[in-house]
C-alpha cells in the first residue's frame, strides 16, 4: 500500500510539472468540433440556447446549416452554413456550445474554414463570450479554400460559450473546433 501511494503520488507531481502546476482534465475541453456525431448536443447549450433549435435564425435571417461529407478537411464531415440574407442589425444564424474554462487563463481556439463568395470579412465569426463581443476568429470575405484559422481568448467566467455566428450572406464550412489551454499570458 505505501508503494502504491508512492506511485501514485509521483504519477500527480509529475503531471503537475507537466502542466505548470495545474491539474487539468484529460478529456477535450471541446466536444464535437469536426461534427463527426453531426449537430448535436452539447451543440445547442449556452445562453439564449434554450427553447431554440440547435441552429436558429433571428428576425428575418434566411440562414441554414447541413452536415456536409463531400471533402472536409478531416474525418467525415464539415458545418456547411448557407446564409442568403445581406447583412443587418440582429439578423443572423448562429448555434452555440458552453465550455468550461478556467477564469483569467488564457486559451487558443482553433479551426479549419473554407468560404464561398461570403459577402464581407466576419460573414462568419467565431464569439466566446455572453456579450458577443469577443470575436477570436472572423471569417475573411470572398471566396478561398480550406484554411486553418485561430485566435486567443481569456473570459473572467468559469465557461464559455463557442458560438459560431453568421451574419452576411455566402456559404462557409466550418471543420476541426479546438480549444487548448495557454501556458503563456496573452499579450
Amino acid at each position: 500500500m505505501c508503494k502504491r501511494s508512492a506511485l501514485v503520488s509521483l504519477g500527480l507531481l509529475v503531471a503537475l510539472t507537466l502542466t505548470g502546476g495545474h491539474a487539468w482534465p484529460a478529456e477535450p475541453l471541446f466536444v464535437n468540433g469536426g461534427f463527426e456525431q453531426g449537430l448535436v448536443k452539447p451543440w445547442g447549450t449556452g445562453m439564449y440556447s434554450e427553447d431554440r433549435p440547435l441552429w436558429w435564425n433571428s428576425g428575418d435571417c434566411d440562414s441554414t446549416v447541413e452536415l456536409d461529407e463531400r471533402g472536409p478537411i478531416e474525418g467525415i464531415a464539415a458545418l456547411h452554413i448557407v446564409n442568403l440574407t445581406p447583412r443587418t442589425a440582429h439578423v443572423y444564424g448562429t448555434v452555440a456550445q458552453r465550455v468550461r474554462i478556467e477564469p483569467n487563463r488564457p486559451y487558443r481556439i482553433t479551426l479549419w474554414a473554407r468560404g464561398l463568395d461570403l459577402a464581407s470579412a466576419g460573414a462568419v465569426t467565431l464569439i466566446v463570450d455572453e456579450a458577443w463581443k469577443v470575436r477570436p476568429i472572423a471569417l475573411p470575405g470572398g471566396s478561398f479554400a480550406w484554411t486553418k484559422l485561430s485566435g486567443t481568448f481569456s473570459l473572467p467566467a468559469d465557461y464559455a460559450d463557442i458560438r459560431i455566428l453568421s451574419e452576411d450572406a455566402g456559404e462557409a464550412w466550418i471543420d476541426d473546433v479546438r480549444i487548448e489551454p495557454l501556458n503563456t499570458l496573452l499579450q
